[in-house]
Protein backbone atom coordinates (compact mmCIF):
# COMPACT_ATOMS: atom_id res chain seq x y z
CA UNK A 1 0.00 0.00 0.00
CA UNK A 2 2.58 2.33 1.18
CA UNK A 3 4.85 1.48 -2.07
CA UNK A 4 1.83 2.12 -4.21
CA UNK A 5 1.70 5.64 -2.59
CA UNK A 6 4.62 6.63 -3.09
CA UNK A 7 4.76 5.35 -6.19
CA UNK A 8 2.02 7.79 -7.44
CA UNK A 9 3.48 10.71 -5.77
CA UNK A 10 6.46 10.53 -7.28
CA UNK A 11 4.83 9.78 -10.21
CA UNK A 12 2.83 13.34 -10.04
CA UNK A 13 5.17 15.21 -9.49
CA UNK A 14 7.31 14.08 -12.15
CA UNK A 15 4.01 15.14 -14.20
CA UNK A 16 3.91 18.51 -12.99
CA UNK A 17 7.02 19.67 -13.23
CA UNK A 18 7.09 18.11 -16.81
CA UNK A 19 4.04 20.65 -17.53
CA UNK A 20 5.52 23.56 -15.55
CA UNK A 21 4.83 27.03 -16.91
CA UNK A 22 6.90 28.25 -19.49
CA UNK A 23 9.25 30.74 -18.41
CA UNK A 24 7.99 34.74 -20.46
CA UNK A 25 10.61 36.64 -21.44
CA UNK A 26 10.51 40.16 -21.74
CA UNK A 27 11.65 42.29 -24.56
CA UNK A 28 14.54 44.52 -21.95
CA UNK A 29 16.35 41.32 -21.19
CA UNK A 30 17.69 41.30 -24.63
CA UNK A 31 18.79 44.18 -24.30
CA UNK A 32 22.81 44.59 -22.64
CA UNK A 33 22.42 46.83 -19.04
CA UNK A 34 24.84 49.25 -20.47
CA UNK A 35 23.05 50.28 -24.14
CA UNK A 36 19.66 50.13 -22.06
CA UNK A 37 20.52 52.66 -19.90
CA UNK A 38 22.03 54.50 -22.76
CA UNK A 39 18.86 54.14 -24.68
CA UNK A 40 16.52 55.38 -21.89
CA UNK A 41 18.77 58.82 -21.61
CA UNK A 42 17.83 59.55 -25.17
CA UNK A 43 15.23 61.58 -26.45
CA UNK A 44 12.20 60.42 -27.59
CA UNK A 45 12.29 59.86 -31.28
CA UNK A 46 10.14 62.26 -33.45
CA UNK A 47 8.58 60.06 -36.22
CA UNK A 48 7.34 63.24 -38.23
CA UNK A 49 10.81 64.39 -39.18
CA UNK A 50 13.21 64.33 -36.35
CA UNK A 51 16.40 65.04 -38.43
CA UNK A 52 18.39 63.05 -35.73
CA UNK A 53 17.48 59.85 -34.96
CA UNK A 54 19.34 57.77 -32.59
CA UNK A 55 21.10 54.70 -34.50
CA UNK A 56 21.14 51.60 -32.50
CA UNK A 57 22.12 49.41 -35.30
CA UNK A 58 25.33 48.79 -33.37
CA UNK A 59 24.00 47.36 -30.70
CA UNK A 60 24.43 44.05 -29.11
CA UNK A 61 22.72 40.60 -27.80
CA UNK A 62 23.00 39.40 -24.40
CA UNK A 63 24.96 36.60 -24.54
CA UNK A 64 23.38 34.56 -21.89
CA UNK A 65 20.11 34.58 -23.27
CA UNK A 66 21.37 31.82 -25.88
CA UNK A 67 19.56 28.61 -25.79
CA UNK A 68 16.89 29.95 -23.13
CA UNK A 69 13.88 28.26 -23.89
CA UNK A 70 10.53 30.20 -23.21
CA UNK A 71 8.09 32.92 -24.78
CA UNK A 72 7.80 36.33 -25.71
CA UNK A 73 5.23 38.21 -26.67
CA UNK A 74 5.00 39.69 -29.97
CA UNK A 75 4.08 41.26 -33.30
CA UNK A 76 5.05 38.93 -37.05
CA UNK A 77 6.47 40.78 -39.61
CA UNK A 78 6.02 38.15 -42.43
CA UNK A 79 9.35 38.44 -44.37
CA UNK A 80 8.89 35.13 -46.89
CA UNK A 81 4.82 33.66 -47.56
CA UNK A 82 4.01 30.90 -49.64
CA UNK A 83 1.88 30.51 -52.69
CA UNK A 84 -0.63 29.10 -50.07
CA UNK A 85 -0.49 32.40 -48.13
CA UNK A 86 1.45 30.59 -45.17
CA UNK A 87 4.11 32.79 -43.28
CA UNK A 88 7.71 30.53 -43.74
CA UNK A 89 9.92 33.25 -42.00
CA UNK A 90 8.99 36.17 -40.30
CA UNK A 91 10.70 38.26 -37.49
CA UNK A 92 8.60 39.14 -34.32
CA UNK A 93 9.27 43.11 -32.93
CA UNK A 94 8.08 44.17 -29.76
CA UNK A 95 5.72 46.92 -31.07
CA UNK A 96 2.72 46.71 -33.93
CA UNK A 97 4.47 48.44 -37.27
CA UNK A 98 8.06 48.22 -36.13
CA UNK A 99 10.08 47.66 -39.23
CA UNK A 100 7.83 50.37 -40.99
CA UNK A 101 8.96 52.98 -39.10
CA UNK A 102 11.58 54.72 -39.51
CA UNK A 103 14.02 53.77 -37.59
CA UNK A 104 13.16 50.18 -37.30
CA UNK A 105 14.08 48.39 -33.58
CA UNK A 106 17.82 47.82 -32.79
CA UNK A 107 18.45 44.34 -34.36
CA UNK A 108 17.97 43.27 -30.40
CA UNK A 109 14.73 44.03 -30.25
CA UNK A 110 14.03 41.61 -33.07
CA UNK A 111 13.79 38.20 -33.22
CA UNK A 112 14.01 35.95 -36.66
CA UNK A 113 12.15 32.72 -37.38
CA UNK A 114 12.24 30.37 -39.67
CA UNK A 115 9.58 27.54 -38.84
CA UNK A 116 10.32 23.83 -39.93
CA UNK A 117 6.62 24.35 -41.30
CA UNK A 118 5.10 27.70 -42.29
CA UNK A 119 2.56 28.92 -40.47
CA UNK A 120 -0.72 30.37 -41.11
CA UNK A 121 -2.15 33.81 -40.11
CA UNK A 122 -4.76 34.97 -39.95
CA UNK A 123 -4.50 38.37 -38.24
CA UNK A 124 -1.32 39.37 -38.93
CA UNK A 125 -1.69 42.87 -36.85
CA UNK A 126 -2.46 40.87 -33.65
CA UNK A 127 -0.09 40.15 -31.42
CA UNK A 128 1.15 36.50 -30.78
CA UNK A 129 3.20 34.54 -27.85
CA UNK A 130 6.16 33.19 -29.77
CA UNK A 131 7.25 29.80 -28.01
CA UNK A 132 10.82 28.31 -28.37
CA UNK A 133 14.55 28.22 -28.07
CA UNK A 134 16.42 31.76 -28.52
CA UNK A 135 20.06 31.52 -30.45
CA UNK A 136 22.37 34.24 -30.45
CA UNK A 137 22.01 34.46 -34.90
CA UNK A 138 22.37 37.45 -36.86
CA UNK A 139 20.32 37.69 -39.88
CA UNK A 140 19.64 41.15 -42.08
CA UNK A 141 16.98 41.74 -45.03
CA UNK A 142 15.33 44.82 -46.07
CA UNK A 143 12.79 45.22 -43.15
CA UNK A 144 15.59 44.79 -40.57
CA UNK A 145 18.23 43.28 -38.93
CA UNK A 146 18.16 40.74 -35.63
CA UNK A 147 20.81 39.56 -33.58
CA UNK A 148 18.28 36.39 -32.06
CA UNK A 149 16.75 33.89 -33.49
CA UNK A 150 14.27 31.40 -32.67
CA UNK A 151 13.83 27.41 -33.08
CA UNK A 152 10.14 27.84 -33.35
CA UNK A 153 8.02 25.60 -30.70
CA UNK A 154 4.83 27.21 -30.87
CA UNK A 155 2.75 30.46 -32.26
CA UNK A 156 -0.98 31.24 -29.97
CA UNK A 157 -2.63 34.37 -29.70
CA UNK A 158 -1.73 36.67 -26.77
CA UNK A 159 -3.66 37.15 -24.24
CA UNK A 160 -3.22 39.91 -21.96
Amino acid sequence: MWRLLFSALIWLGLHASAIAEVRSIDWLELIPAEELKEMESQPIVDHNGSPIAPDYSNSHPVLTMNDVEGRIPGYIVPISVTEENTISEFFVVPYFGACIHVPPPPPNQIIYVKPDKPIEMTEIWAAYWIEGTLKLENQANSLGQSSYSMELSSVTPWEG
